[in-house]
């Protein structure tokens, strides 16, 4: 029975040092990759001009012994004023002025007007617009989607009412939101 014991102990003690080996050798930490995107013109909250924006990514990820194993996060889209230096995600921006945003919004009306024009009663997204929308939500603020549902709403009119409270609530709106862009009069 000691001989048994012995054995698992010496199996523990090797597993141990061997843990503690690798962790003392491993070079873990958080690692962030910016990629650059474009440069646009935006009102800045804080310096309180209309200057130059440029439009970056953040990529954060784990690294062990310098080689990427595994994403923690997906890119964030976020802006930076060449005039102050300020920071903030895409999802602070309250107009529709990032040009990435822009043509994620115009494939959102596309994808809306095609959905439209089918010949099938409208009762749902489609999945492409579904897939639209998705990707135009990582970008944009509660109120460029606001925007581009009221386009949407005014493009396609106001007979589709299921089809369209379907894609307000995929563009995350909420009620009132909805029902205010389908009835402007109220």
């Amino acid at each position: 029975m000691t001989g048994q014991d012995s054995l698992g102990n010496q199996f523990n003690k090797q597993y141990q040092d061997t843990v503690d080996l690798v962790k003392s050798r491993a070079v873990w930490r958080i690692g962030e990759k910016l990629s650059e995107g474009e440069a646009f013109r935006c009102h800045c909250s804080q310096c309180r001009f209309e200057s130059l924006h440029q439009r970056f990514d953040i990529s954060r990820h784990r690294l062990l012994f310098g080689k990427s194993i595994r994403e923690v996060e997906t890119p964030r889209p976020m802006l930076r004023c060449r005039r102050c230096g300020q920071q903030r995600h895409l999802r602070d921006v309250g107009d529709l002025v990032v040009p990435s945003t822009i043509a994620l919004a115009n494939a959102v009306r596309a994808q809306a007007e095609s959905t439209a024009k089918q010949t099938t009663p409208l009762n749902a997204p489609s999945n492409e617009l579904l897939a639209a929308i998705a990707l135009f939500n990582e970008e944009a603020s509660g109120p460029v989607r606001l925007i581009v549902f009221t386009g949407i709403v005014e493009t396609i009119g106001f007979a589709n009412d299921e089809f369209l409270r379907a894609t307000g609530a995929a563009l995350f709106l909420n009620g009132d939101q909805i029902s205010g862009a389908l009835n402007p009069s109220s």
